[in-house]
């Protein structure tokens, strides 16, 4: 609770509103500092000390009486007899400026003595009484006030302290509640991708000792068993890959190298499909990983592939952009792996990289996801998109590298015979557009 508390913002004083939250404060504050000023001026000069009196009480009986009005709740009777108090000693020194500034011939005996009793005597008592009775009542009340403002926040600071307890203990629980539901989704789906190879190894086994077999058909179930195991193989060997940390041995890779590296690995589902591979690299070079790279672009070829049509083509093509006006940003180089195939549908762009959802028999779901576990471990990003012309874009985005790879030349291979009906071109270096 005490680490709560530290964490919440502080409560704002609740002290004594400042003059302008009180209408007229100002001005009556204002009026009073020249009144006090005039009197202490013409102390002595008994016309004008007589004149001024009256206005000074006046305008603290003319606040009073403002204030209660515009505030009911404090309008009580310590105030009411504070406003009473100011009333007697204005009426009382008016009425004593009134007899004393009457002509002599109209001035009788009596009033002498009536004016010291309302400036010195029993009235002007009265009045200063009902201003210490209202005084003594009301020091209390604020008092009382000041007290309850206290207790009153003292309670909002432990209401908002359970509130701000109750609200972490409800987003732990939410946070837990969808770890489980990920992890849920994700026994889920490694149940199923391994239970289907399972059960065509356990039916061939079966299938093997239900009855004697010729040495074909043992063959033939054989090879049922070893295609089932190396599918659950595939699964596991695809959620190692994506949840196994790795330290990336980043340095300068030649993007021709790389791309033709795994151009070479994906021909043999160019052969089933009669493909054609399109390199356009440009002679880049990118600060990355090479294995990591390379299972990268592998992914991303194969995926290519099984999108494609027979006797399509699938083109590589990279190009640098430069980095923003930033110190920190650097220049980075896109390389895009595109297909004809049938592009990306609506329903399921939102699932794209979501563990397990696959729309190709026999995928496990997992390639794409792993492929931008790579690019981000590798500082950079990968989106898949639709093109325009039909198809889909998959964009790998990486650092490009400061300075340039000096590699060594290659010998010319001679296609295998099993490779032929796959065509590899290499374009020459170029810059443009991305089509």
């Amino acid at each position: 609770m005490a680490d709560k508390k530290a964490m919440l913002p502080p409560v704002p004083d609740a002290g004594s509103p400042p003059l302008r939250a009180l209408p007229g404060a100002l001005l009556h504050c204002a009026l009073l500092t020249v009144l006090t000023v005039a009197l202490a001026a013409v102390t002595g000069w008994s016309e004008s000390e007589l004149a001024l009196r009256p206005l000074f009480f006046a305008l603290l009986f003319s606040f009073l009486r403002t204030t209660g009005a515009r505030h009911p709740h404090i309008h009580g009777p310590a105030m009411k007899l504070c406003e009473a108090g100011f009333l007697v000693l204005t009426l009382a020194s008016a009425t004593s400026a009134v007899l004393a500034l009457l002509p002599p011939e109209m001035q009788a005996t009596w009033f002498a003595a009536v004016r010291h009793s309302l400036d010195q005597g029993a009235v002007s008592l009265l009045g200063f009484v009902l201003l210490a009775y209202g005084l003594v009542l009301w020091i209390p009340l604020v008092l009382e006030s000041h007290r309850q403002l206290a207790a009153s926040m003292e309670r909002t600071k432990d209401e908002l302290h359970e509130s701000e307890s109750a609200r972490s203990h409800m987003e732990q629980r939410l946070l837990d509640a969808h770890r489980l539901s990920m992890l849920g989704e994700l026994a889920a789906g490694v149940a199923h991708d391994l239970r289907n190879p399972l059960t065509i190894v356990k039916g061939a086994a079966e299938a093997l000792v239900r009855k004697a077999r010729t040495q074909e058909q043992v063959a033939e179930h054989a090879d049922i068993i070893k295609r089932g195991v190396e599918r659950a193989d595939k699964t596991i060997q695809a959620l190692i890959d994506l949840g196994r940390p790795r330290s990336a041995a980043r340095g300068p890779i030649a993007l021709d190298e790389a791309a033709q590296e795994a151009l070479r690995l994906v021909q043999v589902e160019g052969r089933r499909k009669q493909l054609r591979f399109v390199a356009t690299t440009n002679k880049l070079v990118v600060t990355a990983d090479r294995d990591l790279l390379l299972q990268a672009l592998v992914n991303l070829l194969l995926n290519a592939a099984h999108a494609s049509p027979h006797h399509a083509t699938i083109e590589i093509t990279a190009r640098r952009f430069a980095g923003g006006n930033d110190a920190h940003s650097h220049d980075v180089i896109a390389i895009a792996v595109e297909d004809r195939g049938d592009g990306i549908p609506d329903d399921v762009r939102h699932q794209l990289f979501t563990p397990f959802f696959t729309t190709r028999k026999g995928g496990t779901g997992l390639g794409l996801l792993s492929c931008r576990r790579i690019a981000q471990e590798l500082g950079g990003g990968l989106g898949l998109y639709p093109r325009t012309g039909g198809g889909a874009r998959a964009l790998l985005v990486l650092p490009a590298a400061q300075a340039p790879v000096a590699t060594q030349p290659r010998q010319s291979q001679q296609p295998h015979p099993t490779q032929r009906n796959a065509t590899t071109v290499a374009r020459p270096s170029h810059t443009g557009r991305i089509p």
